[in-house]
Formats: structure tokens, C-alpha cells, sequence
């Protein structure tokens, strides 16, 4: 039995977004009163990653398919129309020492107050992504075709609209 082909190593990062700017007023609000209320329970939490642009979106897809670094697959979506972060209602955080390598206790803190607040939290899918967070009720977890079609008629302020967030 041959050994499995090892993925080549990815190519060179595309930039991370990290900015509020560009995202949805009501997401932003319920955002940062999430924030506010993990740093009162002395959590230290850091906005990783917001707004995602196509180039960013299909670099994070190549992973586990097309290159490796071992972390596996880090997203099913292949385009930024797939995922909320590319209409401005998502954002990963992670602990702002630790990074994605916090314990279970920070994750748990994380949902815990992104539900209090109205958001999303990916810990409770499926495939659990214990970083993500967007904006809630009612939209469902991965983007459908109407959001694209609003996206492309009127931006990303049409999809806000429609779900609420603006």
C-alpha cells in the first residue's frame, strides 16, 4: 500500500479583513454589545475576521482540497456569496492571547453571549465552527440564492434590509 499524497503547502495568505467598516449597523450593534458584556466577565475576545471578498473566500476553500498546512478543510463555501462574512453579517473571533487555540471555556462563553445578544453562533452546526458568529433570526445558516440575487440588485445594504439588520 503506497503512503497518501501529502497537499502541497497553501500560497501566500490574501489579507484578513478584521474592520466593522462595510458591516451591517444592526450587526455591528448587537457585535459590540456582545464584546462589552465578555469583557465584564473578563473575557479577552478579538475580532479575527469580518468582511470577505471573493479572492479571501476561494484562498479559505482551497484548504484540505487543493493545499494543506494541516488544518483540514476550513470552509464549505466556495464563493463570498456562500457565506454571510461576504455580505457584512458574520465575523470569527477567537481570545486575543490564545488565538484559535483557547479552551473549550472561552467557546462556550463566546455562544453563550452572541446568543444573548440575538447572534448566530456556528458552535451549535453540525460541523461546529466555534469562531463564527452572525447576525440571527431569520437567517438561515449559509446564504441562498436570494440573497446573491439582492446582493447583485442592490449591495449588500438590500440583503441587510431583508433580514433586518439595517
Amino acid at each position: 500500500m503506497s503512503p497518501a499524497l501529502a497537499l502541497p503547502a497553501p500560497p501566500p495568505e490574501i489579507p484578513v479583513y478584521r474592520s466593522l467598516a462595510g458591516l451591517a449597523p444592526g450587526f455591528v450593534d448587537r457585535l459590540q454589545r456582545m464584546l462589552i458584556a465578555m469583557r465584564a466577565d473578563g473575557l479577552d475576545p478579538m475580532i479575527a475576521e469580518t468582511l470577505r471578498a471573493d479572492d479571501r473566500q476561494r484562498w479559505l476553500y482551497g484548504f484540505g482540497r487543493e493545499y494543506d498546512d494541516g488544518r483540514g478543510v476550513a470552509t464549505n463555501s466556495r464563493d463570498a456569496d456562500e457565506s454571510w462574512h461576504g455580505y457584512g453579517l458574520a465575523a470569527d473571533l477567537v481570545d486575543a492571547v490564545l488565538g484559535w487555540n483557547a479552551p473549550h471555556a472561552f467557546w462556550t462563553a463566546l455562544g453563550d453571549h452572541a446568543e444573548a445578544q440575538g447572534l448566530a453562533w456556528g458552535g451549535r452546526w453540525h460541523r461546529a465552527d466555534l469562531p463564527h458568529v452572525q447576525f440571527g433570526h431569520p437567517m438561515r445558516v449559509s446564504p441562498s440564492p436570494k440573497a446573491a440575487r439582492l446582493q447583485a440588485e442592490g449591495g449588500n445594504e438590500a440583503v441587510w434590509k431583508d433580514v433586518g439588520a439595517l
